[in-house]
């Protein structure tokens, strides 16, 4: 997984003009109880989620971010549209880091950009489309 960030940093489209820069990264793959209590402890949102992204501030040497991406979500995602967890919890990734440096999807509008972007760092990557797999729809 670290190789496989580090891979979609470059693929990262510039904010404002400039390529993203990160000072430093955690992952930290959870379940379902854990990124339920993050969950609600951070977004005060009952239940689990996907991918949390926590940036701890835009430093001069560049962003720092701390991604919590769920396991039990990955799982059951990957088994309603037929990819393996590791592209699904690619997907979070991608996702996290990309809310990182600004992007957002709380209208539909922003979701669909966010999600093109994905998509596109992820086929660049050679995983394909995994938000959007075989044209399907996520709810």
């Amino acid at each position: 997984m670290v190789d496989l960030v580090r891979s979609m940093i470059e693929f990262l489209p510039a904010v404002e003009g400039k390529s993203p820069t990160f000072s430093q990264i955690s992952i930290r793959i959870v379940h379902d109880e854990e990124m339920s209590q993050l969950h609600e402890k951070y977004s005060n949102v009952a239940g689990t989620t996907d991918v949390l992204t926590f940036v701890q501030g835009d430093t001069a040497s560049g962003i720092e971010v701390d991604l919590a991406l769920c396991a039990d979500e990955a799982e059951r995602r990957c088994a309603e549209f037929g990819h393996s967890v590791e592209n699904e919890l690619a997907l979070y990734a991608v996702h996290g880091l990309l809310h990182a440096i600004g992007f957002d999807d709380q209208d539909e509008v922003q979701a669909r950009r966010m999600h093109a972007e994905e998509d596109r760092i992820l086929t660049s990557l050679g995983l394909g489309a995994v938000y959007a797999p075989r044209g399907g729809e996520r709810s």
